[in-house]
């Protein structure tokens, strides 16, 4: 798996789902302010209400995602990394991590690599290990092979 590539995919995955939350708050936004003031005032103020807490949710959601886009930009793919740490992508015999931000599991080219946040327990359990070195993860023993 390339380091490159990789960035590259989860950069427009990022994107993607951007994009769905924007159009999501869009809509939202709309049906909120398209409702309009009925004989049935309470109910208004309850719809108006809801797709508000609706909105600040979906807003969220989208600060956060562009939180996360921030810290993929911030990987140097220019960096030798002899640790572990923060932009590494760390190839074990159980897998393959990238150490930038908490994704989860992703797909490319049909491998799977698990992206995960320096924060996370098993991000603690890499950090600073160099290739050769092992790790033990809830009961689960991996051999770093090597960083790039």
């Amino acid at each position: 798996m390339d380091k490159r590539t990789l960035l590259s995919y989860l950069h427009a995955l990022l994107d993607e789902k951007a994009a769905v939350l924007r159009a999501d708050i869009a809509s939202t936004l709309a049906a909120r302010n398209s409702d309009t003031k009925s004989s049935a005032g309470d109910k208004h103020e309850v719809g108006r209400a809801m797709a508000q807490q609706e909105l600040d949710q979906l807003e969220g959601q989208l600060a956060k995602l562009i939180l996360q886009q921030q810290e993929i930009a911030r990987i140097d793919l220019d960096h030798v990394h002899d640790r572990v740490g923060f932009g590494s992508l760390v190839f074990t015999d159980r897998g393959i991590f990238l150490i930038a931000i908490g994704l989860g599991s992703v797909e490319l080219h049909g491998t799977t690599c698990f992206v995960i946040s320096l924060a996370s327990p098993i991000g603690q359990v890499f950090q600073g290990k160099r290739a050769g070195e092992h790790v033990d993860f809830q009961g689960t023993a991996r051999t770093v092979e090597h960083i790039v």
